[in-house]
């Protein structure tokens, strides 16, 4: 018997059951024919020059020294380590001497390491080959592996679940997601499943591009979010949230309709009003003028854009049917609108945080960049079992950028003079963010951009991981997005189904505001010691002294424990030394103080 794959086989029982048992039936035809050459025959096994197991693929393509693998994967651990990113994701692992090197590196072991002293925490296996995965616990040693505190195998994963995997709360790898992993794949050990691992890594890039996009908007935004919140604070006091309306409206139709204000929606509006007999219309801010015009008021509208000029969308407008959806950061005369009810969901920033801390979460729609990807959530979790984009072309047919007669045209036209016509600001949309060309439902060339090909990366990834749910397009001039088909007449399906009269209507709690009151009084008593400690910490580096460093160490660990802690997490200073970072912090709690 295999004395090693007895010992790995064992540890990964203990390690992970469930896994073990669904791979059951691989690990006891490993058990009992392992010795068979033609199990493992991808490899071909070699004796390295210091006796060591090593193996090569193809012809010529070693997945280890042929000399001395295990000094090569401790090589490889430090490089690592090097990296300072608190975990690293290994594309495959070969027969896992770097793998295990890397374990033992965030155990402890290694050229002089204590444990702690490694900045890895997290160590994070993508393997699509089951067989190939335990192929390395038949040949090898792997019990430093499991070990790691913090462990995960992606074992058989679909590629468009990886994404999912990696950002989800379950397996948490740091607080700005794929960005803070070191992904380390190279040619021999991702061979063997070459398009898999290109689809994950190209899945992983593109979700850093996500991120980045959301940091910038963040720092671009952060005054503007900062003054609305402060200034929106007592609304909670006066909105149930998403999450109260999902107990009222739980699964009241199949059919939604996600309506945006893509050029492509001029030829739906005359369907509207018969759609809305069969389907639930959820509405973006920027065709909210346009299908009132219509004479169609939607069952939701949803506003997410902290911006004035994302008011100027709904301003004047009035529809007293619907139920509009936003975060508490929006510009402030949005809770103006006159509508049948106002509902909060929940969102990234620290104002909105810390009260779903104390009072439950809001209702996360999710941030994917656009708002239709907030209204696209907001249907699924409603219990939508189709949706239908209507105006959702994320690209210009015929060289429009919006529908005729929307609020966002109508702005060209507002602002247009001698010297700036219609058509240049028309012009200045439509290439101003890296014009490129996709194709559309009838395989035509359509022009579109870096920015909205992100939207669509977003649908597509969604889509993929939310297998319950059909995602259609009612437009054919659309951007082709994957996952999503055109569809045919759904005027036939009458899915629809009203809920109770009795939870239609919302009769505010008007003890509410009396019982969050000493929580925003606690609010702000947080925000005054955060502002204390940052200013301390300002003047004990301008003071200095060989005490410096552990006296802010102490001030750290006081604002890391603070409830408000995510403020200094997204203000995020972007330089090494500590009285200017702080500085920068001092501004960004003066932002909160004065607004």
């Amino acid at each position: 018997m295999n004395s090693i794959w007895n010992k790995n086989i064992a540890l990964f029982k203990e390690r992970f059951p469930q896994l073990a048992d669904f791979y059951h039936d691989i690990i006891e035809d490993i058990t009992a024919h392992g010795d068979e050459k033609d199990i493992f025959s991808f490899w071909t096994l070699m004796t390295a020059k210091n006796g060591s197991l090593t193996a090569q693929i193809n012809v010529n393509m070693l997945l280890h020294s042929s000399y001395n693998p295990e000094r090569e994967g401790m090589s490889t651990a430090e490089q690592l380590a090097g990296k300072n990113k608190e975990t690293v994701i290994f594309m495959g692992a070969g027969l896992g001497w770097q793998f295990c090197a890397m374990a033992k590196l965030i155990n402890g072991g290694g050229m002089g390491a204590t444990v702690g002293t490694c900045p890895v925490k997290k160590l994070i296996l993508i393997e699509p080959d089951p067989v190939h995965f335990f192929g390395a616990l038949f040949y090898i040693d792997w019990s430093a592996v499991f070990a790691v505190k913090q462990l995960v195998f992606a074992i058989g994963c679909p590629a468009d679940s990886i994404i999912g995997l990696l950002e989800g709360n379950s397996i948490n790898i740091g607080n700005s997601g794929v960005n803070s992993a070191y992904v380390y794949a190279i040619p021999a050990f991702i061979m063997h499943a070459r398009p898999y691992f290109d689809s994950v890594i190209a899945l992983i890039e593109r979700n850093r591009d996500k991120n980045d996009i959301n940091a910038a908007t963040y720092k671009k935004f952060e005054k503007l979010w900062i003054h609305n919140s402060m200034k929106n604070i007592e609304q909670i006091s006066r909105h149930r949230t998403v999450q109260q309306l999902l107990d009222s409206y739980k699964n009241i139709a199949k059919d939604f309709v996600v309506v945006a204000a893509g050029p492509s929606l001029e030829t739906l509006l005359p369907r509207m009003a018969e759609l809305k007999k069969h389907a639930v219309i959820v509405c973006v801010e920027t065709a909210l003028h346009a299908l009132l015009m219509a004479g169609v008021q939607p069952d939701f509208i949803v506003i997410t854009d902290p911006q004035y000029y994302a008011y100027k969308h709904i301003a004047g407008l009035a529809a007293p049917e619907s139920i509009l959806i936003c975060p508490i950061s929006v510009y402030p005369a949005v809770f103006r609108f006159k509508c049948r009810e106002i509902v909060l969901c929940s969102e990234m920033f620290p104002v909105s945080k810390y009260f779903e801390s104390k009072l439950g979460n809001f209702g996360d729609l999710g941030a994917g960049g656009s708002v239709a990807s907030s209204a696209w959530n907001l249907c699924c979790m409603l219990g939508a079992h189709n949706i239908y984009f209507a105006g959702l072309d994320l690209s210009y047919p015929q060289g429009q950028t919006h529908i005729k007669g929307s609020s966002a045209e109508q702005t060209f036209h507002t602002g247009a003079n001698r010297l700036v016509p219609v058509q240049k600001m028309n012009s200045s949309s439509r290439f101003g963010a890296n014009p490129e060309y996709a194709f559309d439902y009838d395989g035509n060339q359509v022009l579109t951009d870096a920015r909205m090909k992100m939207f669509a990366w977003w649908f597509e990834s969604k889509i993929a991981a939310c297998t319950n749910v059909k995602t259609y397009t009612l437009s054919r001039s659309s951007m082709r997005i994957p996952g999503v088909e055109f569809a045919e007449d759904i005027l036939e399906r009458d899915c629809r189904v009203e809920p109770d009269n009795d939870t239609q209507i919302f009769e505010p709690d008007n003890d509410k505001g009396s019982d969050i009151s000493p929580i925003i009084e606690s609010f702000y008593s947080e925000l005054k010691s955060l502002s204390a400690l940052i200013n301390e910490a300002v003047e004990k580096c301008i003071i200095g002294g060989p005490e410096l460093e552990a006296t802010l160490t102490q001030i750290d660990s006081k604002i890391s424990s603070s409830p408000l802690a995510e403020i200094v997490r997204l203000a995020n200073p972007d330089t090494q030394d500590k009285l200017t970072a702080y500085k920068q912090l001092q501004k960004t709690l003066k932002l909160y103080c004065d607004s």
